[in-house]
């Protein structure tokens, strides 16, 4: 019997179910294995060949060069030409850089690599997930946006927990070979089996009611070309929006623990903390996955940047352990900002036609706001001894975002941005904006 037939598999299942299952895969053995938890790496790396904490730093440096200058050529190479060739190369490029590391003696090597982890892994980490879940999902896209995001979160919990042991007990060079094998031999097939859309087999997307197709009865992607789009208000608010949320993440996920050991706490207990706000992140991306579909992802977005502030204004009022939990698990919102609600506001603003360019092309703001957002708030500290007033300054950025979003969507409902078919005739802009429509 046939594996798929009549684009389903086993003549059952609606094949977008099985991109989503190869989604969770390449989220969990892509951004979780090899991206959150590439830092588990730095301390016996600096151990071992005598590196300071600052220099093993600059592989990030490597990372947010590579994936700055990459993904604007990512989307356009993804939106182009077959993804099944694309993220095939990608993932040799990005699972050879990370085994290449366990034969490293020079931290110039570890910058080499950080910059094609980032160059290859802007075909991988995010960009076709976002992709490919919004062509094949209407019906619940934003829960199953959510589902497929949180896998990075599982994962990396897991994964850190094995790497510490192989680490420990085989070192950190057999354990950088293992995480470079083995996302190879998970994301390599998963990037064979997948399709860019549910077009290419014939089918329309999950949850597409019938009568709205296009030619032949298969619907057609409609959305804003990316000129249109780049010279848009809308646009350059939410590339705003994508820096400012990375400016939070990297301003104080890389100094928590040092910001709750300089308030007088332990390092456990500042451990404790970090796996606090890694719960929130991971329960948000389903939380707020099931609530953009609810709500709709405009007015989900604002709910998040409100709990971010107010878990920031937690970190630096409270001094008490369990508010201080509950003020991390209220900042890991903050995760899903970029991962889940980013892909929705794109989509929604310019739709699907030309989507995965324009992702790419407003994901730069995430590098190169992310690039100095932990050495500004270092900076701070190192000239106040505390870290208090960045924190504020952070808390203000909470407000700009939401100022981004909703200048975004005045923008594209005054201004009347022009939907086209992929034949390049004018459309009507969906009403639904709760991840209901293409």
């Amino acid at each position: 019997m046939a594996i798929v037939r009549d684009g389903k598999l086993f003549g059952r299942y609606h094949y977008a179910f099985v991109i989503m299952v190869c989604c969770c895969l390449v989220q969990a053995f892509g951004m979780g294995l090899i991206l959150n938890c590439g830092s588990l790496f730095y301390v016996p790396v600096c151990t071992d060949l005598g590196f300071s904490r600052s220099e093993i730093s600059t592989y990030m440096t490597g990372y947010f060069i590579g994936t700055t200058l990459v993904t604007p050529l990512a989307g356009k190479l993804l939106s182009k030409y077959d993804t099944r060739i694309v993220m095939s190369v990608a993932i040799v490029v990005l699972s050879g850089a990370v085994a290449s590391m366990s034969l490293f003696h020079e931290i110039w090597q570890w910058q080499v690599s950080g910059f094609f982890v980032g160059a290859a892994g802007s075909c991988i980490f995010v960009l076709p997930s976002a992709s490919f879940i919004g062509n094949w999902f209407i019906k619940r896209r934003g829960f199953v946006y959510g589902i497929v995001m949180a896998f990075s979160s599982i994962s990396a919990a897991i994964f850190s927990q094995v790497l510490s042991f192989m680490i420990q007990s085989a070192g950190w060079r057999f354990a950088y070979l293992f995480v470079g094998v083995v996302s190879l031999a998970v994301i390599l097939p998963c990037s064979l089996i997948m399709r860019k859309r549910p077009s290419d087999l014939g089918l329309n997307p999950y949850g597409h009611v019938q009568g709205e197709g296009g030619e032949g009865g298969v619907l057609s992607m409609r959305g804003v070309s990316v000129k249109v789009a780049v010279v848009s208000v809308a646009f350059w608010c939410l590339f705003a929006f994508a820096g400012i949320a990375s400016f939070i993440h990297g301003g104080i996920e890389q100094h928590m623990p040092g910001y709750i050991e300089s308030i007088g706490f332990t390092a456990s207990f500042a451990a404790l903390v970090v796996s606090a706000e890694s719960l929130g992140s991971m329960l948000d991306k389903f939380v707020m996955g099931w609530l953009n579909d609810k709500i709709g992802v405009q007015r989900t977005t604002l709910v998040e940047l409100v709990l971010i502030a107010v878990g920031i204004v937690g970190f630096i009022v409270f001094h008490h352990p369990a508010l201080l939990i509950v003020s991390a698990v209220l900042f890991g919102v903050q995760d899903s900002l970029m991962s889940v609600s980013l892909p929705l506001l794109i989509r929604d603003v310019f739709g699907s036609r030309n989507y995965t360019q324009i992702h790419a092309w407003i994901r730069t703001g995430v590098g190169l706001f992310g690039s100095f957002s932990g050495v500004l708030v270092g900076s701070v500290y190192d000239q106040t001894g505390t870290f208090v007033p960045a924190f504020a300054v952070l808390v203000v950025t909470c407000f700009a975002a939401i100022g981004c979003v909703v200048v975004a969507y005045r923008w594209r409902e005054h201004r009347k941005l022009v939907w086209r078919t992929e034949d390049g005739e004018v459309c009507e802009r969906p009403e639904v904006s709760a991840g209901g429509r293409l």
